[in-house]
């Protein structure tokens, strides 16, 4: 008889048969599919895989090389299309070699207010000196070492002039600009040099702290070309033709010419009802200059004067409102530029501090806020070059100016008004519009506010007086777009206006 534990096992063992015989139709079928599909049969068991053989260093060391060349060779095609071949670095390396047989005694290196205040055909008419100008816009101080090192090394000059203004020792660094600096000046050295001077490039001050150091391995998202088709293809063409920069520049610059030896200019003259746009300082006011700023200048003192070099540093001429606009603060920091300059050995002048008997720049002399046009910068290579006739003669040029310590004295001597600019905000439902008159301390003055409106008629608000302020109504504001036309003249006068400027309230 069988015992209950035995039945037990019996049933398993049926229910493990049965279990088995329903999955062979299953299995049977995978066995089918797999060996139609001429792989082997598993019924249901992993199949190990054969393990896959390890990548050779070499192998992988060829795909970052391969990845590497791609970008480097995207990045010189984009840089060949997009890189302004037209800037005027390119133009002043691209000239400068082309001299290089040529005797040059004195160079002018600084910004672009030295690029366009300084004619070398002038200078040299007076002088009988042989002048190359190698400032570029922006250029930053250590650039203007770098070039006057080069002319140094190649030309063995006996000059330096160094042309800068407030922003120059204020603002000193132009990333940019710095780039284009130091690739234009690679584009004609031998491949070592080039090589040392990008090496220069990527651990100078100017990037290897800041996130601007991306446009010394990109430059063409800095210094680009406007970005549409043709102004690209244009770009590339002249770069792989035979144009010289130059050509490419007075294209594409429009009203720009090149004069030679380094110098081009704008013609065109100052619009000073617009003055406001074109004042240096900022909101915030003046900055105080930057002590690495100065410590370039005091590089370019010591280059000059290890190699027997005279060095003349000067403050380029501008607008009596853009050195106004500074208050004490011109002074104030100048000083400190003129103390740098001054006790290494060096000249010092400001033509803005300029007496009348040596010069006096004329309202159509300037082709901005800050830079002269081709005219004025002939009318001051004129004056500047007598001043270097006394220096020369070895006499002394401190004269030909005011002193820092003469501010109230210079602003004295100012006896027009220079611009006049406003500025407009809301109070108790009003439209307030307050102006301010650039002029010498001596003058006073007197204004008048007249509302235009978007066809063009005007209206009367506040005839003159010395008020500088100006409520309307907002109720008694035209629709639509709408300015107040702020004119000056002296306390007094009797002529329509001397000065005016446009003041937008709209909305």
């Amino acid at each position: 008889m069988r015992t209950s534990s035995e039945k037990v096992k019996k049933a398993e063992k049926a229910e493990k048969v049965a279990a088995q015989t329903a999955e062979k139709p299953a299995n049977t079928e995978t066995a089918a599919k797999a060996a139609a599909a001429g792989t082997p049969a598993t019924n249901g068991t992993p199949t190990s895989r054969k393990p896959r053989a390890p990548r050779h260093g070499w192998h992988r060391a060829l795909e970052v090389i391969v990845i590497v060349a791609l970008i480097i060779g995207a990045n010189v095609l984009i840089t060949l299309g997009f890189e302004l071949y037209s800037s005027l670095a390119n133009v002043m390396w691209d000239e400068y070699r082309a001299a290089s047989s040529e005797s040059i005694d004195t160079v002018i290196v600084g910004s672009s207010t030295g690029q366009r205040s300084f004619d070398p055909s002038v200078l040299d008419n007076t002088l009988g000196t042989t002048t190359f100008n190698m400032a570029t816009p922006a250029q930053e101080l250590d650039d203007s070492y770098t070039a006057a090192k080069q002319a140094i090394e190649d030309h063995h000059v006996k000059r330096v002039i160094l042309a800068l203004d407030y922003e120059s020792v204020s603002t000193v660094k132009w990333p940019g600009s710095h780039v284009a600096f130091t690739r234009a000046k690679m584009a004609g050295e031998s491949f070592p040099q080039a090589v040392a001077d990008y090496w220069k490039l990527l651990t100078s001050s100017s990037f290897f702290d800041g996130a601007d150091s991306i446009c010394a391995l990109f430059p063409w998202g800095y210094n680009h070309v406007e970005l549409d088709a043709e102004h690209i293809a244009t770009n590339f063409n002249d770069r792989v033709s035979d144009t010289t920069p130059v050509e490419a520049a007075e294209r594409v610059m429009d009203g720009w010419t090149y004069y030679g030896n380094g110098y081009g200019n704008y013609d065109g003259v100052l619009d000073y009802s617009t003055a406001r746009d074109h004042l240096s300082v900022s909101a915030e006011g003046p900055a105080d200059f930057d002590q690495q700023g100065l410590d370039w200048i005091q590089n370019i003192c010591d280059l000059c004067r290890e190699n027997n070099v005279q060095l003349v540093v000067v403050v380029t001429p501008r607008p009596a409102f853009n050195v106004l606009a500074y208050g004490e603060k011109y002074p104030e920091q100048m000083s400190r530029l003129q103390q740098v300059v001054e006790e290494s050995g060096a000249t010092f002048i400001d033509a803005n501090m300029a007496k009348i008997t040596w010069y006096e720049p004329r309202d159509t002399d300037f082709y901005d806020g800050e830079h002269l046009n081709h005219d004025g910068a002939s009318y001051f290579s004129q004056a500047f070059a007598q001043a270097l006739e006394v220096l020369d003669a070895g006499g002394s040029i401190s004269d030909l100016t005011y002193s820092y310590d003469q501010w109230d004295d210079y602003l004295a001597s100012i006896d027009e008004i220079s611009a006049v600019i406003s500025t407009s905000y809301k109070e108790d439902n009003n439209a307030v519009v307050s102006a301010i008159a650039y002029t010498g301390s001596n003058v006073q003055v007197e204004y008048r506010f007249s509302l235009v409106a978007e066809d063009g008629s005007a209206t009367l608000l506040q005839d003159w007086s010395t008020s500088d302020t100006c409520a309307i109504p907002e109720d008694q504001l035209p629709e639509g777009a709408s300015e107040v036309e702020v004119c000056v003249r002296r306390a007094g006068a009797t002529v329509g206006y001397e000065r005016y400027c446009m003041q937008d309230i709209s909305g």
